[in-house]
């Protein structure tokens, strides 16, 4: 078994770090994992936590280093292609946490570098693999509810961020490509279809918010199948229920109504159903983690792909020049042009949000 599991690096040694390494311990105790950081004494820190963890003085050495065979790259994004670059070009296969990066011409250079030298690459998108996914389409697939017209997903829940995420060089966006892009790439699941045309809204509101661009936005995208999708995604509005909501799917027979983040579901059309999902899995982390490593251990190709991610980086930024412009933005958006960001708020005050 050692054989095929893979020999992980994390590259940054924050939270997610922290997160994803000790899931990865718990599913597959034998793995060998390695930690990198610009602070040797935070990777030596982490590595104590993880019998025969093995720690980097710097992202350089790591990348050189024949010891592992991925880079799971957990730093702020506005590192992420830079070094995604680096431990591509010494032949270590990605992993790459969310938001992939902050722009577009980052993307294609991970992809240009990619594809040159035939190194794998995904995203630690675990919206990709929430348990409601594949649970809801199948009832959708089965006609439970008919055609799907809409579907709409709400997230809401007021969110203090602090350190680099109020950073407008480092975000290089706002709530929406931070945290936003999760729901855009379930968004993108549950419609079935490719986004090819986002409006996004914001209220013509006044108000002071430490974050860049935008904490709230009501983005709506026209899919491939004609499927129309509405997102509510918003750091600033509180939330009593601490986060919980509820979406829909509305079909042309019935409609099917889930709690937002994955918890439950149940069905109203030509059956009636419900269903909890497991409290231990429905944010998707342990399904994404067995499958990279179990994909890499038979050769399969990863997913979620780097077409699929650009296609959530496209409706972002799409949403971001549909604010700018005032228009309906058309999907996939033109390559090698940059997406400028509305840097003023409805107020034109600074700092609102």
């Amino acid at each position: 078994m050692d054989r095929v599991l893979p020999r992980i690096c994390f590259v940054g040694c924050g939270l997610m770090a922290r997160k994803h390494a000790k899931a990865l311990g718990r599913l597959f105790p034998r793995i060998r994992l390695s930690f990198a950081s610009r602070d040797p004494e935070k990777a030596r820190a982490l590595a104590r936590g993880f019998p025969r963890a093995q720690a980097y003085d710097s992202y350089e050495e790591a990348a050189h280093s024949a010891e592992p065979d991925v880079a799971f790259i957990t730093t702020p994004h506005a590192l992420h292609a830079e070094l995604a670059v680096l431990f591509a070009e010494n032949r270590k296969h990605l992993i790459i946490e969310k938001p992939v990066t902050r722009t577009l011409e980052e993307l294609d250079a991970i992809q240009e570098t990619v594809d040159r030298t035939g190194v794998r690459c995904t995203v630690a998108e675990n919206y990709f693999f929430k348990p409601l996914i594949p649970a809801v389409r199948a009832r959708v697939e089965a006609g439970l509810i008919g055609e799907v017209l809409y579907v709409e997903l709400t997230k809401t829940n007021r969110e203090k961020k602090t350190g680099w995420r109020t950073d407008p060089e480092l975000m290089g966006g706002g709530a929406l490509l931070e945290g936003g892009v999760h729901w855009l790439n379930a968004l993108t699941s549950l419609a079935g279809g490719r986004p090819r045309e986002v409006t996004a809204f914001r209220p013509d509101v006044g108000y002071e918010s430490d974050i860049p661009v935008e904490d709230s936005l009501l983005v709506i995208a026209r899919y491939s199948n004609g499927v129309v999708g509405k997102l509510l995604h918003s750091w600033r509005i509180p939330n009593r229920f601490f986060g919980l909501g509820l979406s829909k799917i509305h079909g042309t027979e019935g409609v099917i109504t889930f709690e937002s983040n994955g918890l439950f579901y149940s069905v109203y059309g030509r059956e009636k159903k419900k269903r909890l999902i497991s409290p231990r899995n429905f944010l998707g982390f342990r399904p994404m983690l067995e499958t990279f490593v179990r994909d890499y251990g038979h050769g399969r190709t990863w997913t979620p792909s780097l077409d699929r991610i650009r296609q959530d980086m496209e409706a972002v930024h799409g949403a971001y020049r549909s604010l700018e412009t005032g228009r309906t933005v058309t999907l996939p958006l033109a390559r090698g042009k940059p997406e400028p960001l509305p840097t003023d708020g409805p107020s034109k005050e600074p700092g609102s949000g």
